[in-house]
């Protein structure tokens, strides 16, 4: 602590008045005054000395860094084991044991499984033919051991895992008592060592969401504001730890959630009582589960996030406020980088108007498919009808308006497997592996039947917008999966000539050779959502007529499609939208 001025030159004249009167003592004294004084001055150190050496010894580390590599190799030693392995220390990761022995794949084996335990706090008992690895962890740290049998019984194995996690106890315990260091340091020195190893967004989310958990002892997750969004935009949960709503994971937030409101304004915002920290995205959320404080993550000047700690605000002036203020300074910075690499990626790969995928995705999506093609695809070729109509009569800004209007219902109707791209200017594809063409069939139905029931509006009114779509299927509809682009497309040229606002179901192989000489176009056309059971008139068949059916049923192999969000399948349509939905192309 450093004294005023005042102060200072007060000591000092205490100092010298002191000195001047032991020197007038010692000149006047005979030898047992002499004694008496210096007895009294070493009694005045003692007195001074013991807390000094008390605050000393409380800075020391309990336990010095390099003692873990010898307590790691006798615990090695006593059950044993081949090798050993620790990570988390400041000093750098630690093997023990005889490399020379082992193979490179069997301690990159050792190491991956202790980094793995690091992460997740979970005991891992791996039975491989080079012995029995077993691994703990306590997020950033874990250590593991690498017993010669491979068939070690879980007695062996969970006394192992015992002193494995008094050992990764102690190494947390060491990193808390680092000599000359305050709490808010601490959590910058993990916030570096764990960042320093993550290469994405989400890992260096990952790393301050875990952080915040383990300071606040609470639920955690972080909030970034949409790609491109303008303030007022929406958000979503690219992190989470902890006690956290699992729900939340990857949920799109609303604009105007609390937690939109601290990164909008900059300024930290709690929620309690009825209103959710994460606004109405989950409504059915428990009243202890909504309360939360967002603190906004800083890059300069910037607001690129912000960090939420569920649960009562925490108060202020206490250890962990200090650090979770340190944690949101140093991480906001981190963020900012890794989001500017992000999007530079995505960009590459994302169409800047929609933020759907590009063409050059969808085209790299469709070769590693052809590569190893799979049981089942299904592709929906989609076009706004009357599109270029409407760019020259409401001019091109309305005309984008459009396109992110139909790419947002595009967005919402399929899983997040599926992957929805832009190709062209108003065309949109849909590719949607493992999934029958009944179910294609389907949620193109859908698209086209909200797109023309939704409102769109353009400088206050509305205007109407309608679809064409083409769905194809591979095996379904062609043999080799590089034709099944040709096959969507051959039907998207078939809804539009049959009349737009339509689905339009590409005819496969099979059918077509069952279809006589009199059929045309190789495609049956459909009225909007196209049932699965047509009738064909004999002109049409070119011959005497027979009834063609769509198999009304998905394959029992498919049958965990009726659990997911395309369940209604299988719904049962009424002979009259049946009949009003057939007719033939001519």
């Amino acid at each position: 602590m450093k004294l005023p001025l005042a102060g200072v030159w007060v000591g000092r004249g205490l100092a010298a008045l002191g000195l001047a009167a032991v020197v007038r003592a010692v000149l006047a004294a005979n030898v047992w005054a002499l004694v008496a004084a210096l007895g009294g001055f070493l009694a005045a150190i003692g007195l001074a000395l013991a807390p000094i050496v008390r605050a000393w010894l409380a800075d020391e580390p309990v336990t010095v860094p390099s003692d873990f590599e010898h307590a790691l190799d006798l615990l090695r030693r006593a059950h044993g084991a081949t090798a050993g392995w620790a990570v988390g220390l400041a000093a750098g990761d630690l093997e023990v044991g005889r490399e020379s022995d082992l193979d490179r794949v069997v301690r990159e084996r050792g190491a991956a499984l202790v980094q793995l335990a690091s992460a997740d706090g979970r005991a891992h008992v791996a039975r491989e033919p080079a012995g029995t690895y077993v691994a703990v962890g306590d997020f950033p740290f874990g250590a593991g051991l690498l017993l010669p049998p491979s068939d070690a019984g879980p007695r062996e194995a969970g006394a192992v895992a015992d002193e494995l996690r008094r050992l990764v106890a102690g190494m947390r315990l060491a990193q808390l008592h680092e000599p000359g260091e305050q709490p808010g340091q601490v959590v910058s020195r993990q916030l570096a060592a764990l960042a320093g190893g993550a290469l994405t967004l989400e890992g260096i989310a990952k790393a301050g969401v875990e952080l915040a958990h383990q300071v606040a002892q609470r639920g955690a997750a972080i909030v970034l504001p949409a790609m491109g969004a303008a303030s007022g935009a929406g958000g979503r949960v690219v992190a989470l730890a902890g006690g956290a709503d699992g729900r939340l994971d990857k949920l799109a937030v609303p604009s105007e959630a609390p937690v939109m409101r601290a990164i909008h304004s900059g300024v930290p915002v709690a929620a309690q009582g009825a209103d959710d920290i994460f606004g109405a995205a989950i409504p059915d959320r428990r009243r202890a589960e909504r309360a939360g404080t967002a603190y906004p993550l800083r890059d300069g000047n910037f607001v690129i996030g912000a960090l939420v700690v569920t649960g009562p605000p925490i108060a202020p002036a206490t250890p962990a406020a200090d650090q979770l203020q340190r944690l949101v300074a140093d991480l906001g910075s981190r963020l900012a980088a890794a989001r500017a690499v992000h999007e530079a990626e995505q960009r590459a790969v994302r169409d800047p108007l929609t933020g759907l995928a590009n063409r050059r995705e969808f085209d790299h999506r469709s070769a590693v498919a052809a590569g190893k093609p799979p049981a089942l695809v299904t592709l929906v070729f989609v076009d706004i009808d009357h599109f270029k109509r409407l760019n020259d009569t409401l001019g091109h800004q309305a005309g984008d308006s459009a396109l992110r209007h139909v790419a947002d219902i595009l967005r919402r109707a399929v899983r997040d497997n599926d992957l929805v791209a832009r190709i062209g200017g108003e065309e949109f594809a849909i590719w949607m592996p493992h999934t029958p063409i009944e179910v294609g069939l389907e949620v193109a139905g859908r698209i086209r039947a909200t797109v023309e029931s939704s409102a769109w509006r353009w400088s206050g009114q509305a205007y109407p917008l309608t679809l064409s779509c083409g769905v194809a299927s591979y095996p379904d509809t062609v043999r080799e999966l590089a034709n099944l682009r040709g096959a969507a497309d051959r039907a998207l040229y078939a809804a539009k000539q049959g009349g737009r606002n339509r689905v339009e179901r590409a005819r496969g192989e099979a059918t077509r050779r069952t279809g006589g000489p009199g059929g045309r176009g190789g495609q049956s056309s459909f009225a909007g959502f196209r049932p699965r059971s047509e009738r064909y008139s004999a002109a049409s068949m070119g011959g005497a007529p027979r009834d063609l059916r769509v198999s009304s049923r998905v394959p029992a192999r498919y049958s965990s499609f009726k659990r997911s969000r395309y369940s209604n399948v299988d719904r049962p349509l009424s002979a009259a939208r049946i009949s009003a939905s057939c007719h033939r192309v001519v």
